[in-house]
């Protein structure tokens, strides 16, 4: 059923809301419907599909009438360069909650706000993908800016204390040459400053750039001068050392020299410094985002179901996931066995047992089987036999027990197997599971005349409703381990005392099919359908014979089976007029 909204140029617009197809019916309605803008409210929750992603954002239907935008920003928390990431996380047609930001009736503009805080809903985009936040970028860039202003700052101060030091020495010389009355080697002229009236507060890097152009220009026309010189200019003098100057004078150059000497090494020195800090801001943004891109790796890894887990700790994680899942922990075990960890092992299987939930007997059983293969394996015999008594306490003893000797009997440890079985019989002689494992161990080993006496001391214990089927078991066994012609006696003498138990011919037909001749088989078979048991039965015994000369007789054999069919049926309608 559907409800129709319009048929206009042969386009049928259909309905499926509960609230149109049964308009009386009481229901909470989750989606309110929106018809028209005015249905839509600013900080409502609305509920969409996504219909295009463009390069201005992601437009969202409400309905068939109205759309709404959703811009980038507002799409997830994490800053997405590439667009086509979004092609990825929203395909078209996707079912969203958004939150309304804003509404526009006059222009008929929705906007829309997928971001978690808004919609209460996980992000779009996986935290996995190792994408950076908006707000972290910002920082990352104030925090660059105020680096960058710092490191100005400290060249203008440099500087500065250069510029003072040249003017004392400027100072100095003018001195000596009126004392000495020489004419001035070299006279620096001021530099022209341009001063701003709000110089006081400027930030740093502007005076560092004004002074830079200053010097490049100072330095441009020197090279001018240098190369074109006036024929009219006079050479500046050339002194050698060859003043002599008092020792007070001395006194005062000589650090003043040093002092000029040390500036201008300072100042060689700063451009390697400033690369190499440089080089090593880029080497470490490279490193982040090695670091970065080996970290999603890894956590796409991780996030793989099909990944097989290669050190202890991807153990670790998935035994949290999955706590009571005993196939975990044997794992588990088994990986620091391949390594020959074996106390690391028993670890394992210790914590196992605190971990499992007690109400997940089976799963704990299989930690404790684990434990006692290992301990048979690489422990002696009294660890093995404190593991075996705990086990014993913590589950059903039967159980243990019948575990412990399939352990033995595989590691080939016959003696105490037989032992373990003696102690069974004792302890569960009213059990028949443990009859038929220890006749079934004695017949591997080859012990025939053992398991006939065993089959004699079953019958003494069991009560007289399991005889039957211990017997049919015990024949079982005999075909597939020991003497078939055993095994054919016991199915006969049962057969005799008991004609009527259909469920013991047909397990005599199956093993005779797999096991004997067609003649043994069809002798067999000649017997059930010659017996007087409930019609049913007659036809299910009936059905077989037919299906077997099918398969493996000719068509008078089946043509006999069919005759010998309606004479059955043709004797009981007969005595059912009579």
């Amino acid at each position: 059923r559907c409800y129709i909204l319009s048929n206009e140029n042969g386009k049928i617009q259909l309905s499926l809301r509960q609230s149109r197809l049964n308009p009386k019916s009481k229901n909470k309605v989750e989606d309110v419907e929106i018809t028209c803008i005015n249905d839509v409210k600013k900080d409502q929750l609305v509920r969409g599909y996504v219909k295009s992603i463009t390069p201005s954002g992601v437009f969202f239907g409400l309905s068939t009438s109205v759309l709404g935008r959703i811009l980038f920003q507002n799409v997830s928390p994490y800053f997405v360069q590439k667009h086509s990431l979004y092609e990825k996380y929203l395909p078209e047609g996707k079912l969203l909650t958004a939150k309304v930001l804003g509404v526009n009736g006059k222009g008929k503009h929705v906007e829309l706000s997928l971001l978690p805080e808004d919609t209460g809903m996980p992000s779009i985009l996986p935290e996995s993908l190792g994408l950076p936040k908006y707000g972290a970028e910002e920082e990352k860039r104030e925090a660059g800016d105020r680096e960058q202003g710092e490191e100005l700052k400290m060249k203008t101060k440099r500087r500065r204390g250069n510029s003072e030091s040249e003017q004392v020495w400027m100072s100095l010389c003018r001195t000596l040459v009126a004392l000495h009355h020489l004419p001035l080697l070299q006279e620096a002229k001021p530099k022209k400053k341009k001063i701003c009236p709000a110089d006081e507060n400027d930030s740093g890097i502007e005076v560092y750039y004004r002074e830079e152009d200053d010097d490049d220009q100072e330095e441009e026309a020197a090279k001018k001068k240098s190369k074109i010189r006036k024929p009219s200019e006079v050479p500046r003098l050339q002194v050698s050392t060859g003043f002599t100057w008092d020792e007070d004078m001395n006194a005062m150059n000589i650090p003043m020299l040093n002092q000029k000497e040390e500036s201008s090494e300072s100042e060689e020195e700063e451009d390697p410094q400033s690369k190499l800090k440089k080089q090593t801001k880029k080497e470490k943004e490279l490193e982040k985002q090695k670091k970065e891109k080996e970290l999603c790796k890894l956590e796409a890894a991780l996030m793989d179901p099909n990944r097989q887990p290669q050190s202890a700790d991807d153990f670790d994680r998935l035994v949290l996931s999955s706590p009571n899942s005993s196939i975990l922990w044997l794992q588990y075990m088994a990986f620091h066995l391949q390594a020959t960890e074996i106390e690391k092992a028993r670890a394992v299987a210790e914590r196992a047992l605190k971990t499992i939930c007690f109400r997940e007997e089976q799963e704990k059983l299989n930690v404790w089987v684990a434990l006692l293969n290992l301990e048979n394996m690489y422990g002696t015999e009294e660890t093995l036999m404190k593991v075996f008594e705990r086990a014993v306490q913590y589950n059903e003893p039967l159980k243990v027990f019948q575990h412990l000797c399939d352990i033995y009997a595989n590691s080939e440890k016959y003696k105490q197997a037989e032992e373990l079985y003696h102690t069974m019989l004792k302890r569960f002689r009213q059990e028949k599971s443990v009859w038929l494992k220890y006749a079934s161990f004695l017949l591997k080993q080859g012990q025939i005349d053992a398991t006939h006496r065993l089959l004699e001391r079953a019958l003494k214990a069991l009560p007289t409703k399991e005889h039957v089927d211990v017997i049919s078991r015990f024949a079982q066994l005999e075909f597939r381990f020991g003497d078939t012609e055993h095994a054919k006696a016991l199915f006969e003498s049962t057969l005799s005392s008991y004609p009527k138990r259909t469920d013991i011919w047909s397990i005599y037909m199956d093993i005779m099919i797999k096991h004997g001749s067609q003649k043994e088989v069809r002798d067999i078979f000649e017997r059930v359908i010659h017996l007087s048991l409930a019609p049913k039965k007659m036809k299910f015994f009936f059905k077989r014979y037919l299906d077997y000369e099918k398969k493996f007789g000719t068509t008078e054999s089946v043509l006999a089976v069919k005759r010998a069919a309606l004479e059955y049926v043709e004797t009981k309608s007969s005595l059912a007029d009579t």
